[in-house]
């Protein structure tokens, strides 16, 4: 790798401590920057050096690491998503979600690259961060307001200008599936960062600042930008689909992938009829306000929408599906209702969805009385009680008080943990993984637990890979293919770009951007070694936090039960899932069974004494 001065980068990382109120500003090595660019893999090795595996996720001891990327702060197209780590409170492993906006730029533009935040306040607070100063003062007064609420107050109280990073009163209560929410719709999702940031009292995060992210040499990333988007123009998937009908585009055509899950996943079967009720033409017809878009993105996937006197964003593909047909519902206001109010309290949509659809079947199949339901009638299909249910589990109320553990917990609490159809703890998202031993492999090994963007998103690659696309149910291509996508996910999570770029085109513009900025000439090969990296860092991680093998496997159903794709019963026997499973740790030159990373990765990442 050829470098030259390191542009891009402040150097900077901002530590806070709750406990006793101090505020440290570190230097970032230059070797740790090149090595781990931004993002995620600087975020995963800040954190991997600072917290305690063993720490309980809700403890003072646990620690929440926020990064940028040298291009956060340039017109690099859709280079607006920050990256978070901390321990989850839902899975007990590594934590690590990704979100866009406008919040991360504005972090960055205050003179840090990454945020560090530990220990406890004793009471109620909100951090400030501007270039001048950082100050961590009361927020009783915001304390128990919902998110928009929390916003608006901060923004009118402090600054219109400021960005404001918050949790509803779902992180407040603990709810293990929590969120921390910018931009008053965009959520930081997955594995509950929400009830670490309540457990910490930390209530908010406001930045603002004017700092410039310099450039090494302007004309070389001004080259990799118009490669970029020439080429985004070009690929259906940006140029149409979803700049027309937003991520819920995807809802027809994952249906006719023969994806689309139904019913807490016990089968992919929608009447067309059901299907044209809530797909995104359906929603650009009756909800859509306008189109909205991450700073400088120029594929515009966000929603404005609207219905029965209520504004908000959405709803996206995974929470119309979620709230929608996995719960047996296909009424479009309901859904979107539903989806308002979880952004509104603080709610991941995905696990949220999980948990509501695993609670029905166990309804319906007798395990829950009325007496544990509080009375609602939790079953397939009634629309009606996705309000009441989504209120109550961040309020911690009713049947709320269970719902709020996640359906693992849930399910296992009353005996029955097979109906929870999770991945280590964490809810499966919106495609059914017997329709793609791709995308069932990526769930299996993902180190957060069943999601389709650390797990690798598959999607692409199984229907818009082009030339490399492979079968859908070859055991033996699949696990480089998702090693291949998991790197490539690494890899944007880094640079803080958003994933649908990957259905245009892969690294080779990025490069050519990040060298313009940063002065590093990175090569696809050297991309691959920081990959590697981090993917060896959060499994050393999760093995330290007592991850086993065997975790990395599916729920019973989809192994016993089948479902009908291109005309046949497909199912993902456990035998097929221990061969996809080694040959995963094969790709990765992780020990087989237990997958451990070997001696040569470990000394790449300086932690040859695991």
């Amino acid at each position: 790798m050829k470098t030259s001065a390191l542009k891009g980068v402040h150097k900077k990382l901002l530590e806070i401590d709750l406990t006793h109120s101090k505020i440290r500003i570190k230097k970032l090595d230059k070797r740790l920057l090149q090595n781990y660019i931004g993002g995620r893999a600087l975020a995963t090795r800040l954190f991997f050096d600072a917290v305690d595996p063993g720490c309980d996720p809700l403890s003072p001891e646990n620690i929440i690491v926020i990064a940028a990327s040298p291009l956060i702060g340039t017109t690099a197209p859709t280079a607006a998503r920050g990256h978070m780590v901390f321990k989850s409170p839902l899975t007990g492993l590594i934590g690590s979600s990704n979100c866009g906006g406008t919040w991360i730029r504005y972090l960055k533009s205050t003179g840090y690259d990454a945020l560090l935040i530990k220990g406890r306040a004793r009471k109620p607070v909100k951090i400030h961060i501007n270039p001048e100063s950082v100050t961590i003062q009361p927020a009783e007064k915001v304390w128990g307001l919902n998110v928009h609420q929390t916003t608006q107050t901060l923004q009118n109280e402090q600054s219109p200008k400021a960005r404001v990073l918050c949790i509803g009163p779902a992180g407040e209560n603990g709810v293990k599936f929590s969120s921390v929410m910018n931009d008053l719709n965009r959520a930081y999702g997955r594995g509950g960062p929400g009830a670490v940031f309540g457990s910490k009292n930390l209530k908010a995060i406001l930045v603002e600042g004017n700092k410039k992210t310099e450039f090494n040499k302007k004309e070389i990333f001004q080259a990799g930008k118009d490669q970029a988007e020439y080429i985004m123009k070009a690929a259906p998937i940006t140029k149409r689909l979803l700049k027309e009908l937003g991520t819920s585009g995807l809802f027809k055509l994952i249906n006719v992938m023969e994806m689309l899950p139904h019913h807490n996943f016990t089968d992919n079967v929608h009447a067309p009829e059901q299907i044209d009720q809530i797909s995104g033409e359906r929603i650009k017809k009756e909800l859509l306000n306008r189109p909205g878009a991450c700073f400088g993105c120029p594929i515009a996937c966000q929603r404005h929408t609207s219905t029965n006197g209520k504004t908000g964003e959405g709803p996206e593909y995974e929470t119309l599906v979620m709230l929608g047909p996995l719960c047996g519902i296909y009424h479009l206001e309901s859904i979107t209702k539903a989806n308002y109010l979880c952004n509104e309290l603080g709610l991941d949509t995905i696990s949220m969805g999980g948990t509501i659809a695993c609670a029905m079947e166990m309804s319906e199949k007798g395990i829950l009385t009325k007496q544990e339901t509080g009375g609602l009638a939790l079953s397939f299909g009634r629309p009606e009680v996705l309000e009441q249910t989504v209120q109550q589990t961040a309020s911690r109320q009713g049947i709320g008080k269970h719902l709020s553990e996640g359906s693992s917990r849930f399910a296992e609490s009353f005996h029955h943990p097979a109906f929870s159809m999770s991945v280590k703890k964490m809810e499966i998202p919106a495609y059914d993984p017997r329709a793609s031993f791709t995308q069932a492999l990526g769930y299996m090994t993902s180190p957060t637990g069943a999601c389709h963007l650390r797990g690798g998103y598959a999607v692409s690659l199984a229907f818009f890979g082009g030339t490399k696309e492979i079968p859908r149910f070859s055991l033996l291509q699949s696990p480089i293919a998702i090693r291949n996508m998991q790197n490539l996910g690494i890899i944007q999570d880094s640079l803080g770009i958003c994933r649908f770029t990957g259905f245009a085109f892969s690294t080779e513009p990025w490069s050519r951007m990040l060298r313009g900025v940063t002065g590093y000439e990175y090569s696809s090969a050297e991309f691959e070694k920081m990959a590697n990296r981090v993917a060896a860092l959060e499994r050393v991680f999760n093995l330290k936090a007592g991850v086993k093998h065997s975790d990395d496997a599916l729920p019973p159903r989809f192994s016993s039960e089948s479902i009908t794709v291109q005309r046949q019963n497909t199912s993902l026997s456990f035998q097929s899932q221990i061969q996809l499973r080694e040959n995963y740790y094969r790709a990765r030159d992780w020990s087989v069974p237990e997958g451990i990373p070997s001696k040569k990765i470990l000394e790449s990442i300086e932690c040859e004494e695991i």
